[in-house]
């Protein structure tokens, strides 16, 4: 009887000592998931908040064909209540990629930031462009924030322009 008794001690101990270590490895990976949760969540946070808009007529973008290389002016305006980052402008004129120079002003001048009181002042030029003045082309402009809490939100904006010249 007595051996009956302290082997079931003897198994009542393992499977309590086994459990326990089950529970640690459970709360830990729980822990991790928690986390991965939480970083997820602080990312989507910084992308929502993050937002792009045209600002002024879409039917009147300032176009120059007798430039070299043809030029074009419009603006930018931050919809998000985050900083967004001019260095980062990714601009696409009827699906290609604009590889030449895009400048970016922040007006009104004297800030560095562009935050929601401020409109960015883009210029793209390429000398593969040939349009003609009234010509409609599809505009699309890519844009991420600064980094905030460890993360940037991007935005991106497409839509139907047509050059005045």
């Amino acid at each position: 009887m007595a051996d009956g008794g302290a082997s079931s001690f003897i198994f009542l101990t393992t499977a309590l000592l086994v459990s326990g270590i089950v529970s640690v490895v459970l709360i830990n990976e729980w822990g991790d998931m928690a986390k991965a949760s939480q970083d997820q969540t602080r990312a989507m946070e910084v992308d929502q908040a993050t937002g792009l808009g045209f600002a002024g007529d879409p039917m009147m973008v300032a176009y120059n064909s007798t430039s070299n290389p043809d030029e074009m002016t419009f603006y930018l305006q931050n919809t998000g209540t985050t900083l967004l980052d001019p260095s980062t402008l990714v601009v696409l004129v009827d699906g290609k990629s604009v590889t030449s120079t895009i400048a970016t002003t922040i007006i009104p001048g004297g800030s560095a930031d562009w935050d929601s009181e401020h409109l960015a002042e883009v210029t793209v030029n390429s000398t593969a462009w040939s349009y003609a003045n009234g010509t409609d082309v599809s505009l699309t402009v890519i844009v991420s924030s600064e980094v905030t809490n460890g993360y940037r939100g991007t935005d991106t904006i497409s839509l139907e322009v047509r050059l005045h010249g």
